[in-house]
């Protein structure tokens, strides 16, 4: 044959070569057979065995900001070291080995020495041996701990690398191990620069561990404007705001109040997918991102940080355990610049989570009530303050300014003034004497205002203050339940006449009606601007995050009137000089409101009210200023204070102080940045 005959004319070298090359490819041929056939079963399992898990993967929340663009609420980086337990694996198996022999030399020479060598080595390939030496669930036990124990020697490396106790339950891993263990275990969530970097030069030593970047929601002022802004909780049910369904959830917030519970949606943009490949173990072999995470929007408001910043450190002036709240809004807008209520909170502490402890002793105690927002769900008798509208409703009514009203004395207190309705006597403020328009206003005489709504009757006095919206909510873009319309009588009360001429005295002077601040302020500002009632608006934006994004801006709201008062220019001119006057003539109730070349317009409020057997006092002092230009309106309410013109009207000269100074060293400050 041509094939071997060179090979019988070779001689011996070439038929060597020959057959050292035809065993290696029958060697090749025995492998191509065992890969191909011999093992296909095993390879097929092997596959079957591995499967793709969808992680549903947060997006970076958009950012809270003022008008200017200036953070309220943000992201900052927060390291994190997590255990990936698939690179412990082998670490486990020699764990488990060793505790395997610790158990069966503890049951005696019978159980392993006394079988030969030749058991010895067969029992490794007989399943009913090994089963009758360890069973199944002492299987399962010893696999437990030596995973337990592998996890908790990096611990303590870690506890030893950072200086701080460190510590994981077994029924913890246990747990992470049976849902979740294709994805790392976070032993420390909050590491400090310095551990990090501690880490960065040594995690080299410590097997399976590694510091992740996440971003965290950060709150740069602390509690500043914290009712408005809002606040985030764990978001642990997704079935209201996930179609999709994913076997895993990278830990994700959303809002629970305020602008962050409003605008949850456009703050978490769009979530992103990830893939992890996951062998039979359970363990991570690969991961690939599938779909981005969008960021989400920025939220910009009409906020003003320096004013919201002088609004608080104004109020938290007060002596004492303040509870109340500020408002500062622009008269010519409805924006509201300024919102304040005390006591605050951290938002951040419900990111990080609080203990017991701290709910009982700071966060349900029931006078202090920090969650609650003091601004639009606070209801409040307004005391003096509503004499504004009983002004309104008595002028328009035909009251003549200059007409003299006399308040009787009260025989029973030196120098005060009393009126009697029927049979009941309300004692006043205010000395006995003759009294026009002007002076009662400025004096707060309940007498004189006693007398002019019970002359409007209450029909009258009604739907003037319903003209002013009280008895609705605001629509504040914040959640429903937090703009509360406190209490008003309804028109029907008013056709049945239901009304004692006793109540609708209280009524005259702000006691038979709950407000809130926020009501309040968007009263001052109808007065203030001539009678245009705007709904209060404090979303101004929303941005993407991305500057190339193709809809960067999307507007909310534009200012948008609500009504208009229909009442006579001259009768609200009438009632601003009253306020003026409040503020600048030394009877004024308001004089401690008073602001150097800067005219303040205010009217103070001291309702009393009983609770459960105890007697306390809400005060106020509700303003607009300048009195020539009108651009602010500023209300001030305090809890438990010792009157509207001693506790409420300094915190107002504060921060009409800081307008002034503003305003004249920077111009017009209110225009929002495009």
């Amino acid at each position: 044959m041509l094939v071997f005959d060179p090979l019988n004319r070779g001689g011996k070298p070439l038929r060597i070569l020959a057959v050292v090359v035809g065993l290696g490819l029958l060697i090749l041929f025995g492998g191509l057979v065992r890969l191909q056939i011999l093992s296909r079963d095993r390879f097929q399992h092997s596959v079957q065995a591995q499967s793709y898990k969808s992680v549903r993967v947060p997006a970076i929340r958009g950012r809270i900001l003022d008008r200017k663009g200036r953070e309220l609420a943000g992201n900052t980086p927060r390291y994190r070291l997590d255990v990936y337990l698939e690179e412990l694996s082998s670490d486990f198996s020699l764990e488990y080995n060793q505790l395997r022999r610790q158990l069966l030399a503890t049951r005696g020479p019978e159980s392993v020495n006394s079988l030969t060598l030749w058991e010895r080595l067969t029992n490794r390939f007989r399943r009913k041996n090994s089963k009758a030496l360890i069973s199944s669930v002492e299987t399962e036990q010893l696999w437990r701990q030596a995973r337990f124990n592998v996890v908790s020697n990096v611990i303590a490396q870690v506890s030893d690398r950072v200086g701080m106790s460190l510590t994981l339950s077994e029924s913890e891993l246990h747990r992470h191990w049976a849902n979740t263990r294709a994805l790392p275990l976070a032993i420390i969530r909050k590491l400090t620069p310095k551990q990090v970097a501690t880490f960065s030069e040594q995690s080299w030593s410590i097997h399976g561990i590694s510091v992740e970047l996440q971003p965290v929601r950060h709150y740069p002022h602390g509690s500043l404007a914290v009712h408005l802004l809002g606040h985030l909780e764990r978001a642990d049910n997704y079935s209201t705001t996930d179609e999709e369904t994913f076997d895993y959830r990278l830990r994700d917030y959303w809002g629970v109040a305020g602008l962050e519970k409003t605008f949850d949606t456009q703050l978490r943009g769009t979530a992103g997918v990830k893939s992890i490949l996951v062998n039979s173990a359970g363990y991570r072999v690969g991961e690939t991102t599938t779909t981005a995470a969008i960021p989400g929007r920025n939220l910009i408001t009409t906020l003003d940080l320096d004013i919201q910043i002088a609004s608080e450190v104004a109020l938290a002036s007060v002596s004492g355990d303040e509870r109340g709240a500020v408002v500062v809004l622009d008269v010519r807008t409805g924006d509201i610049l300024a919102a304040a209520s005390a006591p605050s909170f951290d938002p951040t502490e419900w990111i990080d989570g609080f203990n017991q402890a701290r709910w009982t002793n700071f966060y349900n105690v029931p006078k202090r009530t920090p969650l609650l927002n003091r601004i639009t769900g606070g209801a409040y008798s307004p005391g003096s303050t509503f004499k504004i509208v009983t002004s309104l409703a008595a002028l328009e009514n035909g009251l003549k300014p200059d007409a003299l009203f006399k308040v009787e004395p009260d025989l029973a207190r030196p120098n005060k003034g009393a009126i009697f309705v029927g049979q009941r006597k309300i004692g006043d403020t205010a000395p006995p004497g003759d009294y026009n328009f002007r002076r009662a206003f400025i004096r707060s005489s309940n007498s004189y205002f006693i007398d002019q709504g019970i002359s409007v009757g209450f029909s009258n006095l009604l739907s003037t203050a319903r003209r002013f919206h009280f008895g609705e909510p605001t629509g504040i873009p914040i959640p429903s339940d937090e703009d509360r319309s406190a209490w008003m009588p309804t028109p029907e009360e008013a056709r049945l006449g239901k009304w004692s001429e006793g109540r609708l005295a209280n009524f005259s002077i702000g006691q038979e009606v709950t407000v809130t601040p926020l009501q309040l302020t968007l009263m001052v500002a109808a007065v203030a601007n001539g009678g245009t009632l705007y709904y209060p608006r404090l979303i101004d934006r929303t941005e993407a995050s991305n500057p190339l994004a193709e809809t960067k801006i999307q507007q909310i709201r534009p200012s948008q009137v609500r009504s208009h008062l229909g009442a006579r220019s001259n009768h609200l001119l009438q009632i601003r000089e009253a306020m003026r006057d409040d503020v600048l003539d030394n009877e004024g109730t308001g004089k401690d409101a008073r602001v150097l070349d800067y005219e303040v317009c205010g009217k103070t409020g001291t309702a009393e009210i009983k609770s459960n057997g105890i007697k306390d006092k809400v005060t106020w002092f509700a303003s607009f200023a300048p009195y020539d230009d009108p651009r602010y309106a500023v209300v001030v309410m305090v809890e438990s204070g010792s009157s509207g013109g001693s506790t409420c009207a300094p915190v107002a000269r504060r921060i009409y102080e800081h307008l002034r100074d503003r305003d004249r060293n920077s111009g017009p400050p209110l225009a929002l940045t495009r």
